[in-house]
């Protein structure tokens, strides 16, 4: 359980840092369904981060931590 805890963590962060790497690779305009809430916006290190986004990571960096542990 520990193993696909962690896992499932992983691919939320990775989901979650997503919308960052699209439109360097030539699918910007896939970004905007992570933005389609438009409730909150946050700019960390000249990147803006929407509500989905850090609820993403947040959630993944937790599920990760709690894998590893178990």
């Amino acid at each position: 359980m520990g193993k696909g805890l962690a896992l499932f963590g992983l691919i939320l962060i990775i989901l979650g840092i997503l919308p960052l790497l699209l439109p360097m690779i030539g699918f910007g305009e896939y970004v905007s369904y992570f933005f389609i809430l438009g409730i909150y916006e946050i700019s960390l290190g000249g990147y803006l981060f929407s509500e989905l986004m850090l609820i993403l990571l947040g959630l993944g960096v937790v599920l990760l931590i709690v894998g590893a542990v178990r």
